[in-house]
C-alpha cells in the first residue's frame, strides 16, 4: 500500500477495510464524518454512527507538509511514525492515561483511536475555571512512569541505547529548537508581539547577554541529554480531562531527551494560566489561582515521589542498583535526592522557556489571547515574563515549588 490522503469521500471505505475498526461499528450505513479544523499540523476526523453515537472514532493523519500552511510548506511524515512509536511505548507503562489505540499504519501515517468525546482540553478547562480534582494524581502518574522506564535508571545500557537510536524526530527537533530556544529570543521575523508590551520588557529578554546564555544552555541540553524518550510537547493543549479522567495526546514531537523538557512545558503552561485568573481580584478567581498553584505544587512532589518509589521498587525487583553497592548505607538517598533535585531546576529552566516562547514568538496561548484589552494582556504578559526570567536565571537556587510558587504570588501582587 501506498500513501495516500484521507479525505471525506475516501475515508468511510477505508476505514471498512480494516478488520480492528470493524468491530467498532454495528453498521457503516449511516456515518458521519467530521474534519477537526483545530490543528495545526496534521488532518484529523471524528466518525460517529448517526444512530448511536458512543460508537465513534478518531483518525488522525500526517501528510507530507504542515497542514496549516500547506503543500508549500514541506515537512516529512516521519512525525507520524515517532507519534505512533511513543503512544506503544506510553501504552505499554501507563495504558490508563492514553486513550485506547484500535489501529495505526507507519505506511499511511495514520492512527485510529478512541474518540474523547466526554473530555475537554485541559487548556479550555482551565480557562474556564474548572477544578480537576485528578489532574495532578493523574499527570504525575504519566510523567513519573513514562520518564522512569525509558531511562537508564530502568533500562539495561544496551536497551537504553537502542532506544535512543530508534526515538529520532529530527524535523520536530528543530521546530522546537528554532521556535521555542531560538527565535523568540532574537527578534526574529516570525515572532509576534503584543502592540501594547513595552519594549523595554522586550529588550530585557532579547538584548540581555545573561538571560541569552541561559537558554542557549537549555537549548544545548535540550539537544544532547537524551534521559527518557518524552512526550515532547506536554502542554495544556495535548491533555484532555473531565472530572473522573485525564488522557495525554498527541506526542508527534516525542523524541529521546531531558526530562525536565516534559515537566516544564506542563509547569510553565500552569503558570501562564495561574498569571490569566491571579489578576482578577474577585473570590472565584482568586481561589482558582490559588488552586493552580497547588495543582503545580501537588504535580511536582507527586511525580518526584512516584519516581523515587518506581527507583526504590525496580532496584528490588531486579536485585541491583544502579550505583552498585553502598558500602556505607548513605549512597543511594543522596544520589537519588540529588538526582531528583537536577530534575526539578532541569524543569523551571524549561518552563521559563515555554512561557517566554508564548509570549514573544509565533504561537500563543488562548490563556492570554483571550483578553482583548491589549493593555491588560500586556501586563500579564509582562508578570509571566519577569517571572520566567528570574526563574531561568535562578533556577539553581530553588529547592522546592514552594519558593517559584511564591515568586509567582509576589510578581501579581506588585
Amino acid at each position: 500500500m501506498e500513501y495516500y490522503q484521507l479525505n471525506h469521500s475516501n475515508l468511510i471505505d477505508y476505514l471498512q477495510s480494516l478488520p480492528e475498526v470493524l468491530l467498532r461499528f454495528s453498521s457503516f450505513d449511516d456515518l458521519e464524518v467530521q474534519e477537526i479544523k483545530d490543528g495545526n499540523m496534521n488532518f484529523a476526523f471524528v466518525v460517529t454512527n448517526k444512530q448511536d453515537s458512543n460508537q465513534s472514532v478518531f483518525v488522525k493523519q500526517a501528510p507530507p507538509y504542515i497542514k496549516v500552511m500547506g503543500e508549500q510548506w514541506p515537512l516529512t511524515r516521519q512525525r507520524m511514525t515517532a507519534e505512533i512509536h511513543a503512544l506503544n511505548y506510553q501504552s505499554s507503562v501507563c495504558p490508563e492515561m492514553l486513550p485506547e489505540i484500535y489501529y495505526q499504519s507507519e505506511v499511511l501515517s495514520v492512527v485510529i483511536m478512541q474518540n474523547l468525546s466526554k473530555h475537554g482540553i485541559l487548556r479550555s478547562e482551565l480557562i474556564q475555571g474548572r477544578y480537576l480534582p485528578r489532574l495532578a494524581e493523574d499527570l504525575s502518574t504519566f510523567l513519573a512512569e513514562t520518564l522512569f522506564y525509558s531511562s537508564s535508571l530502568a533500562l539495561s545500557s544496551i536497551d537504553k541505547k537502542n532506544m535512543v537510536s530508534n526515538s529520532h524526530n529530527h524535523d520536530m527537533c528543530n521546530i522546537t529548537e528554532d521556535f521555542v530556544f531560538t527565535y523568540p529570543f532574537e527578534h526574529h521575523e516570525m515572532n509576534a508581539y503584543n502592540p501594547a508590551l513595552s519594549q523595554a520588557i522586550i529588550d530585557s529578554i532579547q538584548k540581555d547577554p545573561d538571560v541569552r546564555k541561559h537558554v542557549a544552555e537549555m537549548k544545548y541540553m535540550f539537544m544532547n541529554k537524551p534521559e527518557a524518550l518524552l512526550h515532547g510537547d506536554l502542554h495544556t493543549g495535548s491533555v484532555m480531562v473531565n472530572q473522573l479522567e485525564t488522557f495525554v495526546i498527541d506526542p508527534e514531537f516525542s523524541f529521546a531527551g531531558p526530562m525536565g523538557f516534559d515537566l516544564g512545558a506542563l509547569i510553565g503552561n500552569l503558570y501562564l494560566s495561574y498569571f490569566s485568573h491571579a489578576h482578577n481580584t474577585s473570590v472565584e478567581s482568586l481561589n482558582y489561582s490559588q488552586w493552580l498553584l497547588q495543582t503545580i505544587d501537588d504535580l511536582w512532589y507527586k511525580f518526584e515521589a512516584k519516581f523515587l518509589s518506581l527507583w526504590s521498587e525496580h532496584e528490588q525487583s531486579a536485585q541491583s542498583t544502579f550505583m552498585g553497592k553502598d558500602l556505607t548505607g548513605d549512597s543511594h538517598q543522596i544520589f537519588r535526592q540529588a538526582f531528583l533535585q537536577q530534575v526539578l531546576k532541569d524543569s523551571l529552566g524549561f518552563a521559563a522557556c515555554k512561557m517566554i516562547r508564548r509570549i514573544l514568538g509565533v504561537a500563543k496561548v488562548a490563556d492570554l489571547m483571550q483578553f482583548e484589552d491589549l493593555k491588560l494582556r500586556a501586563k500579564l504578559e509582562t508578570q509571566a515574563l519577569k517571572m520566567a526570567t528570574k526563574m531561568l536565571l535562578n533556577r539553581q537556587s530553588y529547592k522546592s515549588i514552594a519558593d517559584v510558587n511564591k515568586l509567582a504570588e509576589d510578581l501579581v501582587a506588585a
